[in-house]
């Protein structure tokens, strides 16, 4: 490649990537009129909910005695986030009447709420001792057991997730049966052998995490955490299967916490420092392994954005195997920045946007590259609209971009003129779709999700376009 050429390769990518941050800035300036209108329909809100606070506090004052209005002013109070007018309201009630259970639940779960763990199990025993109907007794076993996991030093959460997937283009493959390349002194197309061709297939798959965390009894309630995720699936085609994954992550370090306030502002804050470890297969045959160290840092600002930034450093190590001889091609380092924001837009539903940069060195300069992306979610909550259960359906939209620079002409296949007809690939991609969580019970649900992907090359055999369809259960615990 002259110098000319090379010229002109990094001037275009010095383009597309101005490109690209002009996109994030437009996509932030469109933004901005929706969160300013959430911002305005929040304040909104707060205001109706202060009045209505109000109202209701002028007929408590006039009617101490009446339980209804008691009740409707603890819970608008609790809405807007009073919890100590709710408790001294309810409280006032057992002045007249010391044997209401109703009124000890709810004064259980606000202490609960507020934390104060042994103030709430009292309500709650309290309450217990009534011979409350089932349903109630339910709803306070399950308090006393969230109580009980709040106050020891241990704590194991996760989920387990498994289903049916079908994929258009499960081998992720372009359209074409054939590839331009080089033979002598000519451009000649070469057939592509089925497998490499676009192969739709089903396939069942299952996932799962782990989080544990273990208190380390600090006045900031610093934590060690331990991580794991894992996933493994297996396609129908026998075109495809080959590429069966097999994936296991674990992650492992202290978080240090900062109640009052961390970098930016007075909100709550956290630092997390970690080790990776990463094991994966294909095919059945080991892929790669992975190991290296991350940084977390999180705070509140803003009143109620979320901010997290991630740095991750992995150093892999790849196999080869028969369908995959130059694996070992890939090996090297991968250095992650990760930016993230999410923000309530009402009180059921929350905004996410991510910047990601992405770093890949290998040993074939031609499978290096630089990736840039952004991405956006909005996830909203709302009342099962057909009224089969009483937990709340979930629907998250997602839509993402991101830009792949790669830093060595591929030999892979034929853009120009011989001898010297190779070029760098620059892949683009487009990813968007829905997820759909269908509560049966309350850690148990059905999700649903719809993804399309499309991905543009300058190199013909990275192109394609799939689109996604997966259904199961998912088990919280």
């Amino acid at each position: 490649m002259s110098t000319l050429d090379k010229n002109d390769g990094a001037a275009f990518q010095w383009k597309s990537i101005v490109r690209s941050i002009v996109w994030s800035i437009a996509i932030a300036v469109l933004l901005a009129p929706v969160l300013a209108m959430a911002q305005t329909v929040a304040a909104e809100d707060r205001s109706a909910l202060e009045a209505q606070k109000e109202a209701l506090f002028q007929r408590m004052f006039r009617d101490p005695a009446n339980l209804d209005v008691t009740f409707a002013y603890a819970d608008v109070s609790a809405r807007s986030g009073d919890y100590e007018a709710a408790v001294s309201a309810l409280e006032r009630l057992l002045l007249f009447n010391p044997a209401l259970p109703r009124v000890q639940l709810e004064l259980g779960a606000l202490y609960f709420r507020m934390g104060s763990y042994e103030l709430a199990r009292d309500y709650f025993d309290k309450a217990a001792a009534a011979n409350p109907p089932p349903e109630v007794h339910a709803r306070i076993e399950q308090y006393l057991g969230e109580i009980e996991k709040g106050q020891s030093h241990h704590h194991l959460s996760g989920y387990v997730s498994f289903g049916g997937q079908y994929q258009s283009d499960a081998n992720l493959a372009g359209g074409a049966p054939f590839i331009p390349i080089l033979g002598t002194n000519i451009v000649v197309q070469s057939t592509l052998p089925s497998q490499f061709t676009k192969q739709g297939s089903g396939s069942i798959f299952g996932s799962g995490s782990l989080f544990y965390s273990y208190d380390l009894e600090t006045q900031n309630r610093d934590t060690l955490e331990v991580t794991s995720v894992g996933y493994l699936n297996h396609y129908f085609n026998s075109n495809v299967n080959r590429l069966d994954l097999g994936f296991v992550e674990v992650t492992g370090g202290p978080r240090f916490n900062f109640p009052n306030g961390g970098l930016i502002g007075d909100k709550p804050a956290s630092f997390k420092a970690y080790l990776i470890g990463d094991e994966v297969g294909l095919g059945w045959n080991q892929y790669f392994a992975a190991v290296g160290p991350g940084i977390e840092y999180d705070e509140i600002i803003w009143n109620d954005v979320a901010l997290r930034g991630v740095f991750e450093f992995r150093q892999k190590w790849f196999n080869n195997a028969p369908t995959r001889p130059l694996s070992t091609g890939l090996g090297g380092s991968d250095k992650l920045f990760s930016l993230s924001a999410a923000k309530p837009i009402t009180e059921n539903s929350t905004l996410n946007l991510q910047f990601d940069f992405l770093n890949q060195s290998t040993q074939l300069a031609y499978y290096a590259n630089t990736t840039y992306a952004i991405s956006g979610a909005y996830r909203i909550r709302y009342d099962d609209p057909i009224g089969i259960t009483q937990n709340p359906w979930e629907t998250t939209a997602f839509v993402g971009r991101a830009w792949s620079y790669y830093a060595a002409p591929d030999p892979c296949c034929v853009t120009g003129s011989p001898p010297s007809g190779f070029s760098t690939q620059l892949t683009q991609r487009w990813r968007f779709g829905l997820n759909q969580t269908w509560p049966v019970l309350p850690t148990v649900a059905i999700v649903a999700q719809l993804e399309r992907d499309i991905v543009s090359s300058n190199l013909t055999l990275y192109a394609y376009s799939s689109t996604s369809f997966m259904i199961g259960p998912q088990i919280r615990f």
